[in-house]
């Protein structure tokens, strides 16, 4: 599936401030989340639909633990993969959004898991965004 539009959350995150630099460890274990958050996604929109998948990223964030980064990026992957297909619908095929996945709700929820998380906003970003956009980039097919 092609997807023509960038979500506003990646670009979002891409701004954010470089004052704190992603570690190794930080990096690989946001990249193995949003690789898992993506490939939870495919299995999960190939049994349920949209609405599993939103049901998937709430009971995702719900159990969120401190210093969790790597299930964090896979929450929010999980989180912005179904945002990005929704949209596509939307666009591609004319149906109507599904409200979960619609305006500021990811970025919301992902503002709400980093603060749960306790992990540094600025690190999580500059490793999560680089995964995030390879993932989107191999996903959407772009």
């Amino acid at each position: 599936m092609h997807h023509a539009a960038v979500l506003p959350l990646v670009a979002m995150l891409a701004l954010s401030s470089t004052a704190a630099v992603a570690g190794p460890d930080m990096s690989r274990q946001v990249s193995a989340g949003v690789q898992r958050g993506a490939a939870r996604f495919d299995a999960i929109y190939k049994e349920g639909g949209i609405a599993a998948a939103s049901d998937a990223v709430r009971a995702c964030y719900k159990s969120l633990k401190r210093s969790a980064a790597g299930r964090l990026a896979e929450c929010a992957a999980l989180d912005i993969v179904s945002a990005s297909v929704d949209q596509q619908a939307v666009h591609s095929l004319g149906v109507p959004p599904y409200a979960f996945f619609s305006g500021t709700g990811p970025e919301g929820r992902i503002t709400a898991a980093i603060r749960k998380a306790g992990v540094e906003k600025t690190a999580f970003d500059q490793a999560f965004v680089p995964a995030l956009n390879a993932v989107l980039a191999d996903y959407m097919g772009d």
